[in-house]
């Protein structure tokens, strides 16, 4: 952090310890070890570090519950969730308790890709690293879509999710998912609105690899809506925001992604203050 300019981190669990094709039981408790240690670690820093819980969404009531203790008597600042599990999807109203959950608490959800970090690829992404390249990008889009079309911000407006790897592919064919609500009686069945409608329920990094990418992510989303991420330690990190964003924005927008619009949304104070 102190070499790369970094003054206040967010940071979450690696997504393979979700353990969400486990015993929910033993997810609560392997969950609630690691929200306990979050807040150690948090303490430790000084200021310089807040943490995300992590929850058993293999069992909404007890990963409700569990969110409520992270976050409402813990301090933990948001909660990070994978874009499935099994066979339920996010819109699935078993998880409406969890949503309630989190909007009570005023916390975002940060949607991380699982699938394809834990389980053997297919043929179509075997080898060259494409599960992570193309798979985890194609989860993200899966899960925002269903989120939108499934009716999850209907039922729950006040809910903020946000979206890594600059929100995956969803933002590239958000015109697609648009498009098939006009087009499709099945994608327009339950949503109240049309899929660009909810685009302001939704909060983006800026891991793209690219400035034409962040360009359109800009343009597309607006500058309240983009924040400063990193994926350290991986080697598929991307720091190179940090001299894109002065370029390419505005004092003030640059200022927002690289923290400000961080601060706001997971309710931090820069540190030292």
């Amino acid at each position: 952090m102190d070499r790369d300019g970094i003054d206040l981190s967010l940071c979450s669990i690696v997504p393979s310890l979700f353990l969400y094709e486990i015993d929910p039981e033993q997810t609560l408790r392997a969950h609630r070890v690691l929200n306990d240690a979050g807040v150690a670690y948090a303490e430790r820093s000084e200021g310089r570090i807040a943490v995300l819980a992590t929850v058993p969404l293999n069992d909404p009531a007890l990963a409700q519950a569990e969110l409520r203790r992270a976050c409402g008597e813990l301090g933990l600042v948001g909660v990070e969730i994978g874009p499935s599990v099994g066979d339920m999807m996010l819109d699935d109203p078993r998880l409406d308790a969890f949503y309630t959950a989190a909007t009570d608490l005023d916390v975002p959800i940060m949607l991380h890709p699982y699938l394809n970090m834990v389980s053997k690829p297919g043929p179509d992404l075997r080898g060259f690293h494409l599960g992570n390249v193309v798979g985890n990008p194609t989860e993200t889009f899966v899960a925002a879509s269903r989120m939108i079309v499934g009716g999850v911000f209907d039922r729950h407006p006040d809910l903020r999710v946000q979206l890594v790897h600059a929100g995956g592919a969803f933002p590239y064919q958000l015109g697609r998912l648009e498009h098939a609500y006009g087009a499709r009686e099945e994608t327009r069945s339950v949503a109240e609105r049309e899929p660009a409608a909810y685009l302001d329920r939704f909060l983006f990094d800026t891991i793209v690899f690219d400035e034409r990418g962040l360009r359109f992510l800009l343009e597309l989303v607006g500058p309240d809506a983009v924040l400063f991420g990193t994926d350290i330690p991986f080697d598929m990190a991307d720091l190179s925001a940090l001299e894109t964003l002065p370029r390419i924005a505005d004092g003030d927008v640059a200022e927002k992604a690289l923290g400000g619009n961080a601060l706001r949304a997971y309710g931090l104070s820069e540190p030292g203050g």
